[in-house]
Order: structure tokens, then sequence, then C-alpha cells
């Protein structure tokens, strides 16, 4: 029999630091998974804000965001809609037992809010970078987003930010839309208690959760918009943008993404 080859710990570590920086953050089974054994995975139970409760409809908001269900899934909702502060949020959705992202996950992603920002960034679901740091914009994605923001004078130190979703789905897959629907309260809910003047979003999925699942970057990205946000008396002027990390596709996304900087300054700082 020919002897095996010893594999030094040395080696072992170099091997998993090449995974590592090819982008490998999952372990998979050598044996393969029968799943047609498994029970069929359960989507979050729909839910119904308070003011659906009392009108019995939906209220017009988006199609993404229209949820019904049960009694106790409209109380936790409402208790969300009336969550007097950040901290107290962020306790309410720590670990919601039917929301599958949340249990596999590595960090939750919390917002920034900063007192008298310009604006509020709302980020894509989290990346590797961002579940593994729990840092909002971390690792490549950060570095563009710093660059895009000194350019134009500013830093993110000086803006408030939340991501769409605050955990990542498994493999960094695009979010569901039942995933994209039990969050959404709790996004609308973070932009109420940050109260923010204007909104940015950076990607596909905040854009969506906030207009519609039929609003595309590409045809709305440049032109101002208005979300209405429940317990804010006028809607929030938002303006689409390109993700950061979709700047090394082309020149041409350079070149959108300098001209929405652009529209962004002269509504913050008209005249100047």
């Amino acid at each position: 029999m020919t002897p095996q080859p010893v594999v030094s710990r040395a080696e072992l570590l170099a091997a998993l630091q090449l995974q590592y920086e090819w982008g490998a953050d999952e372990a998979l089974c050598e044996l393969p998974v029968d799943r047609l054994s498994e029970a069929p995975p359960q989507l979050p139970p729909r839910m119904e804000s308070a003011q659906d409760v009392s009108t019995g409809h939906d209220a017009g908001r988006p199609a993404v965001a229209r949820m019904g269900g049960t009694p106790t899934a409209a109380a936790s909702l409402r208790a969300v809609e009336e969550a007097p502060d950040l901290p107290t949020l962020m306790r309410l959705t720590a670990a919601p037992d039917d929301l599958f992202l949340a249990r596999t996950a590595t960090h939750r992603l919390e917002p920034v809010f900063v007192e008298n920002a310009p604006f509020m960034l709302i980020g894509e679901a989290p990346d590797a970078d961002e579940d593994r740091s729990g840092t909002l914009f971390a690792g490549e994605a950060g570095t563009l987003l710093e660059k895009m923001l000194r350019s134009v004078g500013m830093d993110r130190e000086q803006i408030s930010m939340a991501p769409a979703l605050p955990w990542r789905p498994p493999g960094g897959r695009t979010p569901s839309d039942a995933e994209m629907q039990a969050c959404h309260p709790l996004l609308l809910r973070t932009i109420a208690l940050c109260r923010p003047r204007y909104l940015v979003t950076m990607g596909v999925t905040p854009l969506k959760m906030l207009l519609g699942p039929d609003a595309a970057v590409g045809r709305l990205r440049g032109k101002w918009t208005e979300v209405p946000v429940p317990s804010l008396a006028t809607p929030v002027p938002l303006l689409p943008m390109r993700h950061p990390l979709q700047l090394r596709a082309s020149a041409a996304a350079r070149r959108n993404a300098w001209q929405d900087l652009l529209i962004l300054m002269e509504k913050l700082y008209p005249g100047e």
C-alpha cells in the first residue's frame, strides 16, 4: 500500500488562507445530502401593520411590503412600528425566530445614526466582508465608498447609514421576496427614527424594498423620487445610486456614479 503523504500544520493553514483569499466562506459536506427527505422550508408568517389591521387594506404600500397574518405577528409588528428609539428597535428585532437569515449570518449589521446628517445611506444586503466584521460597507466596498465621498468633500462619519437587510443571505445569494418582506418594517422604522432629510440607496435591494419589486437602478438612478415613511409627516426624497462594488464594472458605471454625486450635492447645497 502506498503511504499517504503527511500534511503539515503549516500547509493546512496555508490552504485555508488561500481559500479565504478566494472568498470561500462556507464549508461543504463530502457526502451528498438527500434534500427530498427534508421538510420543506417554512416562510416567515405574514404580518399586517397596525394601520392595515384597522382599515382592512394595504394602504398603498409597495407590493413587496404588503403583509397580513396572525394576531401574534400583527402585535409584534406594532411593537416594531412603535419602537421609541433605535436601541429598543434593535432589541425587539435581535433574533426573529421566523427568519432563517438571522440564524445563519455571522453578524447582524446595525444602523449608524449621525445627528444632523445631510442624508442617510441605505446599503445592500450584507456581503462577506460586512458579515465577518459586522460593519456597514466593510472591505473593498467601504474603500470605494470613502473615495466617492471624499471626491465631493465628505466622509462616512458625517452620514447616517443602514442596511436593507441586517443579515447576510447564505452564500451571498439574492434576498428572497419573503426575506425582504420580513425586514421591510424594520427598515421603515429605522428611517423614521433617524428622520433623514434625504435618502440615498446603493444597490437594487433597498430600492425594491422602498419603491416596490419593479424598481430598477438602471431606470431610476440620477432621478429624485419620494418615499412615504410611516410616522413621518412628509415623504422623504430618495436618490437611487449604484452600489460601490459596481464601479469596477466599467468606465460608464464610474461616470454614472460621479453624475449621481453631483446631483446629490446640488440637492444638499443648492446655489453653491
